[in-house]
């Protein structure tokens, strides 16, 4: 989520440099077998990958490169992309969108499961439009976000189960391991209903309204899935950091959205209860993924009100250097290990660095 402006000539090449990165790498990897998804032999643990919060600059394109071909080597059952393909500070253009479907193809056969973030549509409002010079409107790239990448049936693996949200394709569930995944939209400047201005505040609160409703009845078709299945965890992935609140008032539902950022409410406080109340009536362990602010943490703080079963990972991503050269975040992508059975049923480490995450157990951290 982090800002920082970029001309369009600086995201024209950045996007053309990467572009020729994974070409190279995925020509040199047309060799290499790849195979689809196979549930594992023994009823322990796996791992997979989580992508997000990249690329930003030229530095986060050199980690991906070298990312790639580990990640294909190692053959992954699938990968979750938490969104913000792009900086915050770079204009939401095709040519990015295309940069993330070359990153996916890349990775194929690997199914990779991908959920929108602020970055990538509700945050295009800070810049004009060429065409017309009005401030981009989010909706339309929202529109334009789910007919390039989710009006095409799921590609993955049968074994998998994947299927799309009817109401919010951008919404997926799948199961392997005896864990049932999904996806939920939700994303950060407080789950888009701040900084409205490219759009008519009434549609975009209703665009908001619609969000909440469809991810509130998918986490509930996920969590009925799990239990109806017998399944041993449910992992729940999305771009925004729910606890991240600032200055909002939490637990004070938002009605509508702002022109600013002086809305006095919390856009994440029905999300967030409903989790813990899933996470409540589940016998397994349940993890929350998500990228969105630059710390690399797991653990089980969720804004105050933790569950004893209830996990949070905020995925390795989001990395750069301050205006005071204070460096933040980790530039890397997560392997993310789950075993249900296990005392620590989470685990992760960066695929590059081999950091791991920073323990996060209790509000202020």
């Amino acid at each position: 989520m982090a800002y920082k402006t970029t001309t369009t000539r600086e995201v024209s090449r950045a996007t053309q440099h990467l572009k020729k990165i994974i070409l190279f790498f995925s020509l040199t990897l047309l060799t290499a077998c790849a195979s689809e998804a196979t549930e594992p032999s023994e009823p322990g643990g796996f791992s997979f990958i989580v992508i997000g919060d990249t690329p930003y600059g030229p530095p986060d394109e050199v980690m991906l490169a070298q990312a790639l071909p580990k990640i294909r080597a190692d053959a992954y059952p699938f990968i979750i992309h938490v969104g913000d393909f792009k900086g915050g500070g770079a204009p939401c253009t095709d040519a990015l969108e295309e940069r993330l479907e070359t990153l996916i193809a890349t990775l194929a056969p690997t199914p990779v499961f991908y959920t929108p973030g602020d970055n990538d549509w509700t945050d295009c409002d800070r810049f004009k439009d060429e065409d017309t010079g009005l401030r981009t409107s989010d909706l339309d790239r929202l529109a334009g976000l789910r007919t390039r990448f989710f009006s095409a049936p799921l590609t993955a693996p049968a074994a998998l189960g994947a299927r799309h949200q009817e109401t919010q394709p951008e919404n997926a569930a799948w199961r392997y391991g005896g864990v049932q995944f999904a996806t939920l939209h939700i994303v950060g400047t407080n789950n888009g209903r701040d900084w409205v201005v490219g759009d008519p505040l009434e549609r975009a609160a209703e665009a908001a309204d619609a969000r909440d409703a469809a991810n509130l009845a998918w986490l509930g078709k996920t969590f009925a899935a799990a239990k109806a299945n017998g399944a041993r965890a449910v992992v729940i992935a999305m771009q925004a950091d729910m606890t991240d609140i600032d200055d909002k008032p939490e637990d004070v539902m938002c009605e509508g959205v702002a022109a600013n950022d002086a809305h006095p409410c919390d856009g994440f406080t029905n999300l967030r209860a409903a989790i813990r109340n899933a996470a409540r009536s589940f016998d397994g362990p349940v993890l929350v993924i998500h990228g969105d602010t630059a710390p690399f943490t797991l653990g089980q703080s969720f804004a105050g009100e933790e569950v004893k079963n209830l996990w949070r990972l905020n995925a390795a991503g989001d990395a750069g250097v301050g205006r005071t050269g204070q460096a933040y975040g980790t530039r890397d992508v997560t392997i993310v290990t789950i075993n249900p059975s296990a005392d620590k049923p989470v685990s992760a480490q960066g695929l590059l660095t081999g950091k791991s995450p920073k323990a996060k157990s209790a509000p202020g951290d």
